[in-house]
């Protein structure tokens, strides 16, 4: 390109004849070559707009190396500092200007009032950046001033507006790990955090005088791991009910406290020493013999044998569950609570009652870490209350710890809420009663939510369609519909219901203890299974609908199966409950006033009000979960009374249970009013 033109413009008289035109930058620059064409010594490059001298560096090897000083367009400085082969290296200094420029102190992100901003590189890598006013004192990124410099904080210490303290990184090269030292705005030792592999790796914290009052170490995840060391130098910090303990020390495993956890005195010797055990996992939780559910045909002494045996094994976790268990079976509060105090860190009673307090109040509470907190001194009736609420195993074992939180503490209300509502997945209505009947005097509401469980879980198995109003029919009513499915299909259908609620019936009758008579067991229907049970099966299945575009084929699967499983006697009840009402609202649109099998199709006229309301319901109690009915007053769908309870203020609990009935009517109706249908178990009619 000529040496003399830049896009056809002027060259500027100012820029020296040697200077060449760079297309790439827009600017001319004056730099001598190597034997290989490589710039080599100082190199001046101007701007093309006016010919002011931009920047002035030096070249080795091809690459930037040594001092560089940019300029302003009115010639003051802009930027000094210093390339190492090629990347900066060493202080930046970066200056404003009192006349307009292009160059900027950073692109974004500047303080107001910042006039200078000092950037520390290594290698070309930003280490510290910190803006200063006129006057030259850093600034924050709000543009204040920060505090004078206490004694004994380092020079590089950058001030943290937010957290009000000095930051001091330093670079450890042995373990490669980067060190935050933070002090408080007074200059006293706030915080240590090392980071290694760009996670936290170790914690030291420090008290209000300075001293260290905290050390821990961390996994990748942030979870305990490692050595923790915690000082009490002052008797009324430390959480320990015993006096003389000034220093704690113990380890943890990604999160869980495990081995011995000791106590020390202000001398460094031991004081107290409670062995934690390792930890458990989901797994060996669930094989523990200490909540296994054949425990609850042990007597007591036995179960008590098996908390010492665990407890000598150093499965400390495990021992407190089977000495709860052992307790509850004779009674033993004051064993329980001294197996406790020997098994468990002892601390003060308000550390205890906080602690406890604190799981109660956890939403994402776990069965182990609740273990963890029981061994670290959480209030014990708390601890088991919180473990029977989150136990993922047997209910029973569940309801043997809550009965040890009561043991322990028999005046606390929100335990015999706990065990209300475990009496309630177990089926013990009796016992959800009288646990409503207990806690009424402090909460008459709850209490009366309690009773609603009970009558609405495990309700009187009537014929439903005779005490239920139809709603009226939409608009002018002239659309109807009607049931199309013949008296052989409709009988056949009958008897896969009654099959169903007769395994549901038997999965309950496993679940209940005893053999006291229940009077809310589902019904036994064995009169409308005169060969015995029919075969509920698993099929695959082909469809075919004659449609605008001719005949359509449909592949779907009819799936007539149950599998009760290990389902709580609430969830097999709240299953029974809708397989009923479908039975039910089959034989009454077979004409009949009774679950029976018909001998005869008599329609009823208002069928079409009752798929109406129907489907107009399953709607309406789904879109309650959810959206709280938002959809459905969008679209004018209306709310409706369920069971004496309006659906807009009824418990979340409770709709699940309007929801499931209601879908099992709306894929009844669905199934009787086309004749090609082949159950209301087909995979289609329950997708939709």
């Amino acid at each position: 390109m000529d040496s003399t033109t830049h896009h056809g413009a002027a060259r500027p008289l100012s820029i020296p004849p040697s200077a060449r035109y760079n297309p790439e930058h827009g600017t001319f620059e004056l730099v001598e070559t190597d034997a290989d064409g490589r710039p080599s010594g100082e190199c001046l490059v101007y701007r093309a707009s006016d010919g002011s001298l931009l920047s002035r560096c030096c070249y080795a090897d091809g690459v930037k190396d040594g001092p560089f000083t940019m300029f302003h367009p009115n010639g003051q400085p802009a930027q000094r500092g210093r390339y190492r082969g090629g990347q900066l290296d060493g202080e930046v200094m970066v200056y404003g200007s009192d006349a307009p420029t292009e160059l900027k102190l950073r692109r974004c992100c500047v303080p107001p009032g910042a006039w200078e901003l000092r950037t520390r590189y290594r290698q070309g890598s930003i280490v510290r950046q910190v803006f200063h006013d006129r006057a030259g004192h850093p600034i924050s990124a709000d543009g204040s001033r920060w505090p004078d410099r206490p004694a004994g904080v380092a020079e590089e210490a950058d001030y943290d507006q937010g957290s009000q303290c000095w930051l001091v990184l330093e670079e450890d090269e042995a373990s490669a790990a980067l060190i935050h030292r933070y002090f408080t705005r007074e200059g006293k030792p706030s915080q240590e955090i090392e980071v290694r592999a760009g996670a936290r790796y170790r914690e030291l914290r420090y008290d209000a005088l300075g001293r260290p009052s905290e050390e821990r170490h961390l996994d990748p995840q942030g979870r305990l791991h490692g050595p923790s060391v915690r000082w009490f130098p002052d008797p009324d910090a430390s959480p320990y009910l015993d006096p003389r303990v000034r220093e704690e020390r113990g380890q943890y495993a990604h999160g869980h406290p495990v081995g011995a956890f000791t106590g020390l005195d202000a001398d460094g010797a031991p004081v107290v020493r409670r062995e934690l055990g390792a930890a458990l996992d989901e797994a060996s939780l669930g094989a523990s013999p200490a909540l296994a559910e054949e425990l609850a045909a042990w007597d007591a002494e036995r179960v008590w044998a098996l908390a010492r045996e665990l407890s000598q094994g150093g499965r400390a976790r495990e021992a407190c569950c089977a000495a709860a268990r052992a307790a509850v079976r004779a009674g033993e509060r004051e064993r329980l609570a001294e197996f406790l105090r020997a098994a468990t860190l002892q601390v003060k009673p308000e550390v205890a009652a906080r602690r406890g307090q604190a799981l109660h109040e956890t939403p994402d509470a776990t069965a182990l870490g609740v273990m963890d907190e029981l061994l670290l001194g959480a209030e014990p009736s708390a601890a088991y209350r919180t473990l029977a609420a989150v136990f993922p195993g047997s209910r029973r074992v569940a309801l043997s710890l809550v009965e040890a939180a009561l043991l322990l503490d028999p005046e606390l209300r929100a335990t015999y809420v706990t065990r209300a509502l475990l009496r309630l997945e177990l089926g013990d209505t009796r016992g959800v009663l009288e646990d409503a009947d207990r806690i009424e005097p402090d909460a008459a509401a709850l209490a009366e939510r309690l009773r609603t469980f009970v009558r609405l879980m495990f309700p009187e198995f009537a014929f439903w369609p005779a005490r239920q109003a139809l709603d009226p029919l939409p608009g002018d009513g002239s659309v109807t519909v009607e049931m199309s499915q013949p008296l052989e299909q409709v009988r056949q259908q009958v008897q896969v219901y009654a099959t169903r609620l007769l395994r549901l019936r038997e999965a309950v009758e496993r679940s209940l203890p005893g053999t006291e008579p229940c009077a809310w067991l589902p019904p036994d229907l064995s009169h409308v299974l005169p060969d015995g049970p029919v075969e509920l099966a698993r099929k695959a299945a082909t469809l075919t609908e004659e449609t605008e575009n001719g005949v359509e084929t449909v592949e779907l699967t009819v799936d007539e199966t149950l599998d009760t499983g290990a389902l709580p006697v609430s969830l097999l009840m709240r299953r029974a409950r809708a397989e009923w009402a479908a039975l039910c609202w089959l034989c009454w649109s077979a004409g009949l006033d009774r679950v029976a099998l018909p001998e005869r199709i008599a329609h009823r006229p208002d069928f079409t009000a009752a798929v109406n309301m129907a489907l107009t319901r399953c709607f309406r109690a789904r879109d309650q979960l959810q959206t709280s009915g938002l959809v459905s007053r969008a679209r004018g769908v209306p709310g409706f009374v369920w069971e004496g309870h309006d659906i807009d203020g009824l418990d979340r609990t409770l709709v699940l249970i309007a929801a499931d009935e209601y879908f099992e009517m709306r894929c009844l109706f669905v199934w009787l009013m086309f004749p090609e249908n082949i159950s209301p178990f087909q995979s289609d009619i329950r997708a939709a």
